[in-house]
């Protein structure tokens, strides 16, 4: 939950004294989704294509997809130690024998009617060619290319051509809308460059491996980055094929509108300045709450559960604080005022205002002694007649004990008080003194 307690940027007062919160919303706002498309399900015919080298009948070839807000931009996929980059599989990633890259910009656009190059795997920044970049088949607005008359039939000359399928669950057919379309800028990220590791072992020509997991990788272009296709601002980031069951963890980077880079990770731990927990970077995704609102908010959540619950309620917790809320769920320890002087330099009229700024401003003031109380009784420090009301509560706030006016007495009875921690108020006009007392 540590990025939904930094999110928190400031506070203010209304007329009323209620305090009002503003969060940093970029948090949830910079990326909108993570989208695993089926790209295409390879069939019997597309298996004969030896000079790709071994593609499995019912090979999957997924495309990974961030969703970016308006105005923000790709820089960079990264892993670093703590945090690594992880593309796998629970089976082999296919990695096409013959004209096989490593980035999707390197793909020759004039080799995707050859067998089942167009099922390479590889890492992007937006291009799954270099002519086109590469867009969900479903807002494909250009048709196809790909497959059946457009192919050549692979090695065995296959009639009618190869990418044909039709199956069901890989949606729309590769025949009729093939998720390349022609990009503005040029599908070469401006000065694309990778530190690091090389990724050649996971997306070579004659690579066989089931994942790419790095701590030591970067694959980033310069400003503005990169952005999706007009309508979504989806940006392609991998196309992997594989019989098996995918998974991935990213690292981003992101440049907003105003130019400031943003990073987000996958997990919630070992975090540095300036990143940020967002869980939709991981899949499969783990389920939990996922608004910031709740106190189960769960940063590393990709989808929501339903598991939001307790509503936050910021406040000062601190008992011995004249503005003490036993309402309030989370503490703000800037929040908490304890008297003139000593009020954190927020205004104490209007956080605690039925304390007198004439009033006391010692701190460490006490209203009664030996605490914890001894022999069930609560001893005054000084007679109440010095006071005009008294209330114990409970760390709840419940009332337990009251008393208005008062008579001029040294102690009170506080034999029926449940044991535990407790907090005295005395009042006198607009001067309040607490203090937590401990029934043993």
């Amino acid at each position: 939950m540590s990025s939904l307690f930094n999110a928190l940027r400031q506070f203010t007062m209304t007329s009323s004294g209620a305090l009002l919160f503003t969060l940093a919303s970029h948090a949830q706002n910079d990326i909108e989704n993570v989208r695993v498309e089926t790209y295409y399900v390879a069939d019997g015919n597309d298996a004969t294509d030896t000079v790709g080298g071994g593609l499995e009948v019912g090979s999957r070839t997924y495309r990974i997809y961030i969703d970016l807000a308006e105005g923000r931009s790709l820089r960079a996929l990264y892993g670093r130690e703590g945090h690594p980059l992880n593309i796998s599989s629970t089976e082999p990633i296919f990695n096409h024998l013959d004209r096989g890259k490593r980035y999707g910009h390197e793909v020759n656009n004039s080799a995707l009617d050859e067998g089942v190059v167009a099922l390479d795997s590889w890492l992007s920044l937006g291009a799954a060619s270099n002519q086109r970049s590469g867009i969900r088949k479903e807002i494909d607005p250009d048709g196809s290319i790909l497959g059946g008359t457009n192919n050549d039939g692979g090695s065995a000359a296959v009639v009618g051509g190869l990418l044909n399928n039709t199956a069901a669950e890989m949606g729309i057919s590769l025949t009729v809308q093939d998720g390349l379309m022609t990009s503005e800028s040029g599908p070469v990220p401006p000065n694309f460059l990778v530190t690091g590791e090389d990724p050649r072992a996971a997306f070579a020509d004659s690579t066989l491996t089931n994942a790419f997991v790095s701590e030591d990788f970067r694959m980033g272009c310069s400003t503005p980055g990169i952005m999706g296709n007009q309508w979504t601002n989806e940006v392609l980031v991998a196309q992997i094929t594989t019989t098996g069951e995918l998974a991935f963890s990213l690292n981003i980077e992101l440049e907003l509108a105003n130019g400031v880079l943003v990073r987000y990770v996958s997990a919630d731990t070992l975090l540095e300045d300036g990143e940020t927990a967002n869980g939709l970077l991981t899949y499969p995704q783990q389920c939990g709450c996922m608004d910031p609102d709740f106190l189960e908010y769960d940063p590393a959540a990709g989808c929501d559960d339903g598991s939001c619950a307790t509503t936050i309620v910021f406040g000062c917790l601190d008992m011995l604080a004249c503005n003490y809320d036993p309402a309030a769920n989370f503490n703000i320890e800037q929040l908490c005022c304890y008297g003139p002087g000593d009020c954190n330099g927020l205004d104490i009229s209007l956080l605690c205002p039925d304390v007198s700024v004439e009033g006391p401003t010692d701190p460490t003031s006490v209203l009664v002694a030996p605490n914890p109380i001894e022999h069930g009784r609560i001893r005054f420090t000084t007679p109440t007649q010095q006071w005009d009301h008294y209330v114990v509560t409970d760390i709840t706030g419940r009332v337990l004990m009251s008393e208005r006016p008062l008579s001029a007495i040294t102690e009170i009875d506080a034999s029926a008080l449940p044991t535990g921690i407790h907090v005295l108020s005395a009042s006198r006009g607009t001067i309040m003194l607490r203090q937590v007392i401990i029934i043993p």
